[in-house]
């Protein structure tokens, strides 16, 4: 029982972490510690080393003796790559849903994301507290998309893309409300033409939709990996101040 209990906590443990990366929580090149990591996910050291083991296996995480875990780094240029691979096979779904019909109540949940995003963006500024829903809403638009084209192969190519830190569709940049806003009106656009049947029209909406949050990340770029850069010294001072 208890065995089960702990294996069960590790994998709770290894989707949170995964999730944290994937979606910019904890940036590439940023140490990645036992300790804080244990604090942030209010957990034990047990689970959050088994995460970091698993997500050095899949590639995500890098480990050194003399460095630690930190996230894996990617160049600008890569991740770039992804959007492009994402926008191309996610406008594929999309032109494919719209020509098979999305049923019922697949229309229904993406309407209802659609209603959720635009409660988040109606009021003058952002909220941090809906940082993580509009995150959530995200994933859940472009995965029934998917779901919707009903071609398994198209969602496992577009899932492997979604692996890249920052490039996938976990990644919502929070800093400005207007970007949020075009995201928000994207989709209203991409799923009035999933819906209408109108195939062209549906892909070449989500290539730009997802090609347009591809240069936003571009343009936050510099900033975010001067933050990593800065939270790794400070880790690194903390970790010689204890010592």
């Amino acid at each position: 029982m208890t065995s089960t209990s702990s294996f069960t906590l590790a994998q709770t443990v290894i989707g949170r972490l995964r999730a944290a990366i994937l979606s910019g929580r904890y940036l590439p090149g940023s140490r990645l510690t036992e300790l804080g990591l244990a604090e942030d996910m209010k957990t034990s050291r047990t689970p959050v080393i088994a995460a970091l083991k698993a997500l050095t296996e899949q590639g995500l995480v890098r480990y050194a003796s003399n460095r630690g875990y930190w996230v894996r780094e990617f160049s600008i240029e890569e991740v770039l790559e992804a959007y492009d691979i994402r926008g191309t096979l996610e406008g594929m779904a999309c032109r494919l849903a719209a020509e098979h019909g999305v049923p019922a109540s697949a229309s229904g949940l993406l309407r209802r994301c659609l209603e959720i995003g635009e409660r988040i963006v109606s009021g003058d500024a952002l909220r941090e507290s809906d940082h993580e829903a509009y995150q959530q809403l995200n994933v859940d638009f472009h995965s029934l998309l998917l779901q919707a084209s009903n071609n398994h192969q198209l969602g496992d190519f577009v899932r492997r893309a979604n692996e890249i830190p920052l490039a996938s569709d976990r990644t919502v940049m929070w800093s400005s409300l207007a970007v949020v806003q075009r995201s928000h009106d994207a989709h209203v656009r991409i799923l009035d033409a999933v819906l209408n049947g109108q195939g062209t029209r549906a892909e070449m909406l989500m290539r730009e939709h997802v090609y347009e949050a591809g240069q936003v990340m571009k343009e936050c770029w510099p900033g975010l990996l001067a933050r990593a850069q800065s939270l790794a010294l400070a880790t690194t001072d903390k970790q010689g101040k204890e010592a």
